[in-house]
């Protein structure tokens, strides 16, 4: 059974025998202030929207509801959630945009079947690591928070298809990002972002991606400056650029470590290493011919030599559109 009491000036939720069935209950636009015990007793119930209220606090009541599937209460003013929120474990949609929680609950980590959660237009400033715990994931909405960097587990969600993180404080983008290789929907724009990593074209199935209003399309500092290298450094370049043998026997272990730490050139036409002292460099590549998106990655020198015919190419089919 469905029951909707849209809209009734509610202010507290009577438990009567309809309710006792019920799978489906609509209390939008009531003036319910808090999740009652009443809730509890809805043991049938799978679908629960209460948006446009005035609840303050995601209670408890929500664990005993055991078929519970969709859970949406946008637009209240939740600012926090029960310590055990996350024993509900059939919630599979979960949307609570437009409230004021000032994180993500580690709660909602716990939330292993979740396939769609929305968190907009919040005023969260850090994602927790935990959130790798939901492998289930497909539809993450962040649009609209404080965010001003991601963590590198973010990006081992193996389902996630569609990610929105516009409006926010994005400064840079984990080098991780490539494994988010379900990624087919991704929006970024209207943060401060001056670069994407090299990783990005790695995303073989990502179709959309939005990049407006950052500084990677407007004023773009092509290359940073850099200082002197140290004379390790110097003396180590020489060592691997020539393929200078060297052992332990001719040297301590510390010194064969750092030589073993050399990192290749990624320009295609320097053969060289480096390993502390390096360039920061971005090379554009042409998204479906709309725009030259800047990738970050890091060079040996200064001066390379870029061949710009081998410039990573990025066909109309795989992007299908880029704003």
């Amino acid at each position: 059974m469905d029951v909707a009491l849209v809209g009734c000036q509610l202010t507290h939720l009577t438990f009567t025998d309809i309710l006792a069935s019920v799978r489906s209950l609509d209390l939008s636009k009531n003036e319910l202030k808090e999740i009652s015990s009443v809730f509890s007793k809805l043991k049938t119930l799978e679908h629960l929207e209460l948006s446009e209220n005035q609840i303050t606090f995601l209670s408890s009541e929500m664990k005993c509801l055991k078929f519970l599937k969709t859970l949406i209460i946008k637009k209240n003013l939740i600012k926090s959630v029960a310590l055990d929120f996350g024993m509900s474990q059939s919630i599979e949609k979960l949307n609570l945009a437009g409230n004021q929680l000032p994180d993500i609950p580690i709660q909602f980590t716990m939330l292993t079947r979740l396939v769609h959660l929305n968190l907009g237009s919040n005023c969260i400033a850090v994602i927790p690591n935990m959130i790798s715990n939901l492998m289930s994931l497909e539809y993450l909405y962040l649009g609209g928070n404080r965010l001003v960097c991601l963590p590198e587990e973010m990006c081992f969600l193996p389902r996630l298809s569609a990610l929105y993180l516009h409006n926010n404080r994005l400064v840079n983008i984990p080098t991780n990002f490539r494994h988010l290789r379900s990624l087919r929907t991704l929006t970024l724009h209207n943060n401060n972002l001056s670069s994407l990593p090299r990783g990005f074209l790695s995303l073989k199935h990502l179709e959309s991606l939005t990049i407006r209003q950052n500084p990677l399309v407007q004023d773009f500092v092509r290359k940073l400056p850099v200082g002197p290298p140290s004379l390790q450094e110097v003396a180590g370049r020489v060592i691997k650029n020539n393929d200078i043998f060297y052992s332990t026997e001719t040297l301590p272990q510390p010194l064969v470590d750092y030589l073993d730490s050399a990192k290749r050139c990624v320009n295609p036409q320097c053969h060289c290493v480096y390993f502390d002292t390096r360039v920061q460099d971005v090379e554009f590549v042409d998204f479906c011919g709309l725009y030259r998106v800047p990738l970050h990655h890091f060079i040996c020198s200064p001066h390379p030599i870029v061949d710009q015919s081998s410039s990573h190419q990025t066909s109309p089919e795989r992007m299908r559109r880029v704003l």
